[in-house]
């Protein structure tokens, strides 16, 4: 790996590169997909810094009752924006009340929660990935939930399956942005989440890790991304990160 998968955005959540991976035929492509934290907490520098990385677009995975700036948040203008298309792509609906039982959580936070996007949400997943793909096909983007760690998590993992990273490689990138996340809590005053100590965070994100593996044995991107009958043109675009 290489230190230019961590690019500095003033602001930003574990901004990070998913190119420099190891994968089938070399290293995934560099420049291609940022991923991270919600955006609203990044600075005006920070927006600044990720035009200058080249970025195009920038893709929400984010319900739209989430988006919008909290009190806390760096005070940018919303002009400041506009250089970037963003596509708000939502892939969960707490309307539906079978899904807010099923989840028994506040929001995703655990790989054994992905499966339920697939059976109660498949065409919100279908349609994310898409347009995904579609601004994948002008240039860079910037892939972001709230935390940048489970919906941007997920997106990320069947990215770099489909560039022929290993699972394994997947779900240590996976528990690095878990690290990330636990580190912003020491002052983030989250309402659920809280800083964990080493020992404790050991087992909490070793459950997420194994749980994860066996997600992606489950339903791999290739096969999980024919039966949301994403098309060729579209999946070669989700593959934008292969060597």
């Amino acid at each position: 790996m290489t230190a230019d998968r961590f690019p500095t955005v003033d602001g930003a959540l574990g901004p990070r590169d998913l190119g420099g991976l190891p994968a089938a035929g070399g290293l995934t492509r560099l420049g291609r997909v940022f991923a991270g934290g919600r955006r609203e907490l990044i600075t005006a520098r920070g927006v600044d810094q990720l035009a200058d990385l080249g970025i195009r677009s920038v893709v929400d995975l984010r319900a739209p009752a989430e988006v919008g700036c909290r009190p806390s948040d760096p005070q940018v203008p919303e002009a400041a924006w506009d250089r970037f298309a963003i596509r708000t792509c939502p892939v969960e609906d707490f309307s539906d009340e079978a899904y807010v039982k099923a989840i028994d959580h506040p929001f995703l936070n655990h790989p054994k929660q992905y499966p339920l996007l697939l059976t109660h949400f498949p065409r919100l997943l279908a349609g994310a990935l898409e347009s995904l793909a579609e601004a994948l096909e002008t240039g860079p983007v910037y892939l972001h939930c709230s935390a940048g760690r489970d919906r941007t998590g997920l997106f990320s993992a069947w990215m770099l399956q489909l560039a022929g990273v290993e699972p394994a490689v997947i779900a240590e990138e996976y528990v690095r942005s878990l690290a990330v996340v636990n580190e912003h809590h020491k002052t983030s005053g989250h309402p659920v989440e809280y800083f964990m100590e080493a020992d404790e965070f050991a087992a909490w994100s070793g459950s997420r890790k194994a749980t994860l593996l066996e997600f992606l044995d489950r339903h791999p991107a290739e096969k999980t991304l024919a039966q949301l009958r994403i098309s060729p043109a579209h999946v070669a675009a989700l593959a934008t990160l292969r060597p």
